[in-house]
Formats: C-alpha cells, sequence, structure tokens
C-alpha cells in the first residue's frame, strides 16, 4: 500500500475503497454523524439542570471561581448543627454559626474544582449571564458550558471503550460497544445533566486499562515494561483515591479492585496491595481531615446517607433537621432500607443498567467460560464492583433519588455501563460468528442493523426533534424544567432582594444557583418549641430575608397534612405531612403570612399558582420605582 496522493479517478476509487482513505472516510462519516447527533439533541433535547446534585456542585464551583473558598449558599439545617457543634466542640466561636461562608460538607471536591476551573476561564460576560429571553426556549450559559464540558468527556469516554475493546476483544467488538455506548439515550441525558458521572467513567475505563496491564506484566511470561505491579498498583490506587473524591460512594470499588490485584499480582501481591491501600488512604487523607475538623464526619454530611430514608428520617428529614439523632436509628431500619432498595434495583434498574437492551447480552454472557484469562479476570472484577455499587446505592439512596429518579449522582450502577456494554458487544460479535452468511459483506449489515436496534431510543428522540425542526409536530419539551425549577421565576423573585440577603426555600439548590444568593433548606417545622422550626435559623443563627416555596412543594398531591387539625406544624410531624404545606395554604387561601416575622407577600394570585414568595419587604416595588 503506498502512500503516495492518488492520482486519476481509478486510483481515487481504490483509494477510497481499499486504501488508507477508507479508514479516512469512515472517520469523516462517523464525525459528520456525531455532529448532527451533538447539534440535533443541543438544540432540541438538552435541558437545563434537573438533577439538585447540579445545581448544588454548580454553585459551589461558581463560589469557588468567584474566590469564596470551598463553602457553600444551599445551607442544610443538618450542615448547620454538625458544624455549630464542631465549634462548640474546638471552643473557637460561640453557639452561633456564622452562615455567611458556610463551608460546603456534603459534595467531593473533584467535579466542582474542574467546573470552577471552567467558570474562570469563560468570559465574565458569559459566565453567569441569564437566559436569553424568552427563557422557556434557552439554557443558561453556565450550565450549556458545563454540559458541553461533559460532551467532550464523552467523546474521551467512546474512544477509551473502542480502544479497551481493541485490546481485550479485536476491533470489531470495540467498534460495536463504542457505537451502542454514544448511541445511548441515557449516556446523552448525563451528558447534559451537570453530573459527574461521565467524568467517573472516563477515570473508570482509565483504571480497567491500568488493571489489564497490571494483569498482563504479572503473567510468567510477561516482557520486561517500564512499570511494574507495584507501580501500576500505586497509579491504580491514585485513581481509585480521586475517584472517591469525584464522589464518595465510589471509594467501595477499592474492596474487589484489591482482591483483583491480590490475585494477579503474583509473588509480588502483598506489596501491591499494600501499595494500592496506601496510595488510596494518602489521596483522601486531606480531604477527610479538613471534613473532620469541619464536622466530625469524615465525609461531612454525606456520612450520614446511610440513615436518609429510614423509618426514623423518610423522605429528606434528616437533612432538614437541626437536632438529628442518627445514634437512635436501629439497625433494623437501615437493613430494611437496603433491602428495599435492592428489591427495587433487581426489577427496575439492573434489568436496563446503562439503558440498554445490551445489558442483556452481559447477563447472558457471564454463562459462558473464557480461554483468555484476562477476559476472566476482568469479567470477575466487573461482576464485584456491581455488587459492591448495588449495595451501596441501596443503602446510600436518599431523597434526591426521588426527586431525579434515573438521571442522578445516586445511579452507581451505570457508572458500569461501559465495560458491561463491552462484555455484552463480545457476545454479540460472538453469536454473529456462530451463524453462516452467504458473503461478508451481509454480516456486516446485519451486525450494523442490530446496533441500529440498540440505539432505537436515542433514534426516535433526533427523528422527533428533526419533525419538531420542521415544524411538523410539537417539540416533545422545553429547555426548562418546569415544575419546579423555573431560572426565570427565581431570579425575578430572589433577585429582588439585597445581596447578602439570607432566604430559606424548599429548593435551595435552585435558589443558591439561579438566585445567587445564600439560602437555608426548610427546617422540619414552621413553629414549635422543639428548636426545629423556623426560629432556629431566624432567631439563634441569622434573620431570614424571605421565604420562598416552589411547586414542588406547593403542588404536591394529596398532601396528608391537609386532611389534618393543627396548622402551622403544631402537630406530631410523624403522623401527618408536613407543615410547610399547611403554611402555604394558610397565605393562599388567606391572604396574610402566619407564624413567621414576614410581611409581605408577591403578587395577587402568585401563590396560586405554586410560587409563593414572602418577605420583610417589599423590595420588587422599590425596584419598579427605580
Amino acid at each position: 500500500m503506498t502512500s503516495e496522493t492518488p492520482k486519476g479517478i481509478q486510483t481515487w476509487i481504490h483509494f477510497l475503497e481499499e486504501g488508507a482513505g477508507q479508514l479516512w472516510l469512515e472517520r469523516f462519516l462517523l464525525a459528520v454523524i456525531l455532529g448532527v447527533v451533538v447539534v440535533v439533541f443541543h438544540f432540541m433535547e438538552a435541558r437545563n439542570f434537573a438533577a439538585p446534585e447540579a445545581m448544588d456542585q454548580a454553585q459551589v464551583a461558581r463560589n469557588l471561581a468567584e474566590g469564596r473558598g470551598f463553602t457553600t449558599w444551599n445551607i442544610r439545617p443538618l450542615s448547620v448543627h454538625y458544624r455549630q457543634q464542631t465549634l462548640k466542640a474546638q471552643q473557637r466561636a460561640g453557639t452561633a454559626i456564622p452562615l455567611g461562608g458556610h463551608p460546603d460538607l456534603e459534595n467531593a471536591p473533584v467535579f466542582p474544582m474542574l467546573e470552577a476551573a471552567l467558570f474562570k476561564a469563560l468570559p465574565v460576560g458569559i459566565r453567569y449571564a441569564p437566559a436569553t429571553p424568552p427563557a422557556a426556549i434557552h439554557r443558561i450559559p453556565a450550565e450549556m458550558a458545563v454540559s458541553w464540558m461533559n460532551i467532550g468527556l464523552f467523546m474521551v469516554l467512546v474512544y477509551q471503550v473502542y480502544r479497551l475493546g481493541c485490546r481485550i476483544f479485536d476491533p470489531v467488538v470495540g467498534a460495536i460497544a463504542a457505537a451502542i455506548t454514544c448511541g445511548t439515550d441515557l449516556m446523552w441525558r448525563f451528558a447534559y445533566s451537570g453530573l459527574s458521572t461521565l467524568l467517573i467513567m472516563v477515570m473508570l475505563l482509565a483504571l480497567a486499562r491500568v488493571l489489564v496491564s497490571l494483569e498482563a506484566r504479572s503473567r510468567p511470561d510477561a516482557l520486561p515494561a517500564r512499570l511494574g505491579p507495584v507501580s501500576l498498583s500505586v497509579l491504580a490506587g491514585l485513581l481509585l483515591g480521586v475517584l472517591c473524591l469525584t464522589r464518595y460512594s465510589v471509594g467501595w470499588l477499592i474492596l474487589p479492585t484489591a482482591v483483583f490485584v491480590g490475585v494477579v499480582a503474583g509473588a509480588r501481591r502483598w506489596f501491591s496491595v499494600g501499595a494500592l491501600v496506601a496510595v488510596f488512604l494518602l489521596v483522601l487523607s486531606p480531604w477527610v481531615a479538613r471534613n473532620m475538623k469541619l464536622s466530625g464526619l469524615p465525609f461531612g454530611t454525606a456520612t450520614c446517607a446511610i440513615f436518609a430514608g429510614t423509618d426514623s428520617y423518610p423522605d429528606d428529614r434528616l437533612t432538614r433537621s437541626l437536632i438529628p439523632n442518627v445514634q437512635g436509628v436501629a439497625w433494623g431500619e437501615i437493613v430494611s432500607k437496603g433491602i428495599n432498595g435492592s428489591i427495587q434495583q433487581f426489577e427496575e434498574e439492573l434489568p436496563r443498567l446503562g439503558g440498554s437492551w445490551l445489558t442483556g447480552f452481559f447477563l447472558v454472557s457471564l454463562l459462558l467460560p473464557f480461554r483468555n484469562p484476562t477476559l476472566s479476570r476482568l469479567r470477575g472484577l466487573i461482576v464485584g464492583c456491581l455488587v459492591v455499587l448495588f449495595l451501596a446505592q441501596a443503602f446510600g439512596r436518599t431523597h434526591l433519588s426521588t426527586l431525579s429518579p434515573e438521571v442522578t449522582s445516586e445511579n452507581l450502577l451505570v457508572l458500569l455501563a461501559p465495560l458491561v456494554f463491552l462484555y455484552g458487544a463480545g457476545l454479540l460479535h460472538t453469536l454473529f460468528d456462530s451463524l453462516e452468511f452467504p458473503f461478508p459483506l451481509m454480516k456486516s449489515l446485519a451486525q450494523g442493523a442490530a446496533v441500529v436496534v440498540l440505539c432505537l431510543p436515542l433514534i426516535f428522540a433526533l427523528a422527533s426533534s428533526g419533525l419538531a425542526i420542521g415544524g411538523l409536530i410539537p417539540r416533545r419539551h422545553l429547555p426548562m424544567v418546569d415544575p419546579p425549577y423555573r431560572p426565570d421565576v427565581i431570579r425575578d423573585l430572589i433577585g429582588t432582594s439585597p445581596m447578602g440577603s439570607l432566604m430559606m426555600s424548599d429548593i435551595p439548590w435552585a435558589v443558591a444557583w439561579y438566585g445567587n444568593r445564600e439560602c437555608v433548606g426548610l427546617p422540619l417545622r414552621v413553629k414549635n418549641a422543639y428548636k426545629e422550626d423556623f426560629f432556629a435559623i431566624n432567631d439563634q443563627e441569622r434573620p431570614v430575608a424571605a421565604l420562598y416555596l416552589s411547586p414542588l412543594l406547593c403542588n404536591s398531591p394529596m398532601q396528608k397534612s391537609y386532611f389534618q387539625k393543627g396548622l402551622l406544624g403544631q402537630f406530631d410531624d410523624k403522623q401527618a405531612g408536613d407543615p410547610w404545606f399547611d403554611f402555604y395554604l394558610n397565605v393562599a387561601l388567606r391572604g396574610k403570612v402566619f407564624a413567621v416575622p414576614m410581611k409581605f407577600v408577591y403578587g395577587p394570585g402568585f401563590a396560586e399558582e405554586g410560587h409563593l414568595f414572602c418577605a420583610e419587604q417589599e423590595w420588587w416595588n422599590l425596584r419598579m420605582r427605580r
């Protein structure tokens, strides 16, 4: 094969059909297809942030970019409790906690730091600019920037899947797995979610390649290499440490990884496992020390996730608690939570892991032996990781999974989807090899048809968007997630208040991100004598300037408290619904604010639409007068 530039029509045809030009033509067509998918999905399918964790991490990143350190404006009552207890124990302050500059005790640091670097690099006019009116059809520039960063990570992920498939299987399997990864609708939704999921997938694929290299280096017939088993174990420990600092629950993967290293590292297994664990702990130790100093918990308030969703703390009651008693949660409640979560995952999530039918091929492949020891050992590692993440998801699930059921940071099983797709593609390719086709092109067409069928959800979504662009049908949804996250409404309401004002809301993550104000989450009660109410913040910590209740609370169907006696939070909250819903009903029906020291309600009829905004002053009128 010559590398000379082809001359004449015949040589050009040969160059494109059988020569080096065929590869470049395939790459060009692939780039065109990807470009079309990105453009259509970006303009017609992408939405603003729907997961609370995405907004929460983004506002932490904004604080980092603007020089306020790793602080949060989404202030959880639970975080207030632990921060206050730590300050008392250290005798650094009185009983009050300064909410301004409240340290973030919930999020792992890596992804907010990456977002902060992105925000810092963006032009000032783009960084936090509001959506272009009308807000219903335009997304916020800062969110679009995060989405484009995730799209870049997605392309890296697809390439990693192909390269790993070529290494452990063959190029055809790698191409099938990469195509299905790129053609899965759920992957694209994660790309536009603002979550760290794709970054974690990229690092997990890198970890898999390191472990495959470790397995190859440990064979008796292995050729000499620059990195031996111990050095590769150090690299694996470094990756696992960064993974844990990206999402705490992923740190449990140290267990199956240590077992894998112990099995494949041969005579140096103990040195390799020791190096793996030591580097992992070394990477974590500075951040754990920071959290212990600020809250007394190794992973901040995320440490308490195992108690959330139990009978003692259902829904979001733990995060809203100012006087938590997690020591009083019985082990039986935690076990019951894990069993219920496991049942749900077996029935709903495990069969459709990754959002593709290719998962079924992976499950079937578990019954088949491999002659290649690398494939068998890597598959064993994937199964071990699935078991660990399955349990971590079942026991660590909180109310965030209810607010954003599938595209959430608590969906841990999806993190292994690229590796699962590889083994599913391997079985699919084996099945096609076992069939007889009249000519080779027929086999390629059959494999292509199978890939198209597995990508049908994304194809249907893009086809629907194409018809919507042509004006033939309405678009499936608007970019704004409504209810309850309306950036335009939140900005108009919260933006009337002076900078530095403290808000209180049922969606503090959205107020902190879209409203650019410090916001405390709703405590458990409106007013009572147990110091779990509005006044525990307003009187003892810092005055609350305004209160915003969104449709998430106000439009909740069949609120149980509506049918109970004793409004304004004077009843036992374990036997009735949310007292703040009763507060909303009082204000909406009577037109006056009760039980809290606020006099003014925004806009007649506005509360009836599910947006209740009351404040100590009529800032909205002052703004109109100006």
